[in-house]
């Protein structure tokens, strides 16, 4: 009795776009740049904030070898959505999981428990060995990684595919040496399993970085995050790279201060004169990294207007003084995808202080992706 009502949209006031184009168009530059490589996009941490399930199926169109996420719980996203490229989990995850349920995955893998459960519970599935060359984060150890294939291989349901490790120190700017350290304890990895009779087809350690740093025929693929969605992963903007993601917002009041009036917590801002401010129902939740208090600019009328006073948990406000005529619902743009704008995210992370990757990251799940 309901069908004859229309249902009508809902209004968001706070909105991601994607560019659906500015995604395929840094893919197919990144994997020209690196002729001799396949380009594997990362889709960890909600594709770096863009949103797993967003850009997930413009990727896929692509056909890449792998789509790389963080856990079982992403890779299961993305089988939910029925995403055909194969999905590479390059996190841990707690081997009871993978008695569950078989799923269609490739594993990296750094531990003979977790081989041990995929070899029992998901027989047939593709692993990649993580050995640490140096970074001292997850991987074996060079010196434990001949025990441990030793191990590995008395696991008869399991295909070793690939050898996967990741730089530390490639976006340095003058020093590789380190790097270069790495790619010596790489290819001694790479030794230790030939002499076990193991080739691995997939040899992978570059990620955004690498992709621009290191030229190693060594290695078939590159496990490429910022980079896919537009970012340097250097100080430096890279021309052909193209930002995607564009973090909009509304003005949902407006109001005058006088001259000495405080604004927001800890009253850290006082009005210099009259003025007009506006509140924007964004804050740290959902992504105004607070470092931005008293720093930051928000778009208004292509004007750049200061966030003045603590950026707070769902609202910040800024100084609206340069707008003529502001109106509650105007629209505001908070992340621009205009490297050359005081609002993009490579600028936006200078002001705060940090990197691209905690603005993007610290996007609220919450808010609405779309494609542009």
């Amino acid at each position: 009795m309901f069908s004859i009502f229309k249902r009508k949209p809902y209004h968001h006031l706070n909105k991601i776009l994607i560019d659906e184009q500015s995604l395929i168009g840094n893919h197919c530059f990144l994997s020209n740049l690196n002729p001799n490589a396949q380009i594997a996009p990362v889709l960890k941490s909600n594709a770096y904030g863009h949103g797993l399930t967003t850009v997930a199926p413009v990727f896929d169109k692509l056909k890449p070898l792998f789509l790389v996420v963080d856990s079982l719980y992403e890779a299961y996203e993305l089988y939910k959505q029925n995403i055909k490229t194969p999905i590479l989990i390059i996190g841990y995850t707690d081997p009871r999981n993978y008695a569950i349920k078989p799923l269609p995955f490739h594993h990296a893998i750094f531990d003979l428990k977790t081989a041990q459960a995929l070899n029992k519970h998901q027989p047939g599935c593709s692993i990649h060995i993580f050995v640490d060359t140096g970074m001292s984060r997850e991987g074996i150890q060079l010196h434990n990684l001949s025990n441990f294939i030793q191990e590995l291989k008395k696991l008869k349901n399991l295909k070793i595919e690939g050898l996967v490790s990741h730089f530390a120190d490639a976006d340095n700017p003058i020093d590789l040496s380190f790097t270069k350290k790495q790619l010596k304890n790489y290819h001694q990895a790479l030794k230790i399993l030939n002499n076990h009779e193991i080739n691995p087809k997939w040899k992978h350690i570059s990620a955004s970085a690498g992709a621009f740093k290191v030229k190693n025929k060594t290695f078939n693929l590159i496990r490429v995050g910022l980079a896919s969605y537009g970012i340097s992963p250097f100080d430096k903007n890279i021309k052909e790279l193209k930002p995607v993601l564009t973090f909009q917002s509304t003005l949902i009041q407006i109001k005058q201060l006088q001259k000495g009036d405080l604004v927001s917590y800890n009253c850290n801002y006082e009005a210099p004169s009259k003025m007009t401010i506006g509140i924007v129902p964004a804050g740290y939740y959902e992504g105004i990294d607070r470092r931005l208090s008293n720093k930051g600019v928000i778009k208004v009328q292509n004007q750049y207007c200061q966030i003045i006073g603590q950026v707070c948990m769902n609202l910040t406000i800024i100084d609206l003084s340069k707008i003529k005529k502001p109106q509650v619902g105007n629209q505001v743009e908070i992340y621009s995808t205009d490297t050359a704008t005081q609002n993009s995210i490579s600028n936006q992370a200078k002001t705060a202080q940090t990197i691209p990757y905690k603005l993007l990251t610290g996007l609220a799940d919450s808010i609405r992706r779309e494609q542009a």
